[in-house]
């Protein structure tokens, strides 16, 4: 068991890059969590897999999930100070990119061992969206509906091209509309799977029903 007085309690501000609205949360935890535990921690309040990997790049550093000696680095080894920033990368392949902030450094308490979710602002995008551009997209299909790329403003498109650049194939236009028709089945597709999306959405009780259910499995597993 930890002592009370051998670890400090960090609160960390998390906020996701290129994005829109803002994605927040706040978190508390004990700044001995290793790594592989934070991003564990963070991917359960956002209600995300925690299969994909992460990078951290802190004091002109990476430390990623790639490499074994990378895996038991604790947070106090960072040596962080209050309102110095981190780059945390959650889901390497999708690059979700979060700049994590210390908000607060106190002396932690027997209580504080538990991480918990603070408090936050804006919906999780769907995790295997294809990062924030696939977000993006699929917000906008969302509003637009058919007038997102409609045939008509494809042609257009395709008109100007062609007077740009008139030796082109007209196969490679061809190529084109397959392309956007794709894509837009694509988006399509997502947005069916992940139900109508609600991107200013929060709830603070979900998010720490999830690590709590985290923290239950971990416990039954050490028992």
């Amino acid at each position: 068991m930890i002592e009370q007085s051998s670890f400090k309690r960090l609160v960390l501000r998390a906020v996701l890059r290129h994005v829109s609205p803002m994605v927040i949360r706040v978190i508390s935890v004990s700044d001995r969590m290793n790594l592989p535990d934070f991003n564990n921690i963070f991917c359960a309040i956002l209600g995300w897999s925690d299969e994909m990997g992460y990078i951290i790049r802190v004091h002109g550093q990476e430390f990623n999930s790639f490499r074994r000696k990378n895996r038991s680095k604790a947070l106090h080894e960072f040596r962080l100070h209050r309102q110095e920033k981190f780059l945390y990368v959650c889901d390497t392949l999708y690059r979700w990119e979060w700049d994590v902030q210390v908000l607060h450094i106190e002396d932690g308490t027997k209580e504080d061992e538990v991480p918990v979710c603070l408090g936050g602002r804006g919906a999780t995008p769907p995790e295997f969206c294809g990062g924030p551009t696939g977000y993006r997209l699929m917000l906008k299909r969302q509003q637009e509906g058919s007038a997102m790329l409609e045939p008509t403003m494809v042609e257009e498109g395709i008109q100007t091209l062609t007077e740009a650049s008139p030796g082109t194939p007209a196969a490679t236009w061809d190529l084109l509309r397959c392309a956007v028709d794709e894509c837009l089945g694509s988006l399509d597709l997502r947005l069916k799977e992940s139900g109508p999306l609600q991107p200013d959405r929060f709830s603070l009780q979900e998010a720490n029903e999830r690590l709590d259910l985290l923290m239950q499995q971990r416990w039954r597993f050490r028992a």
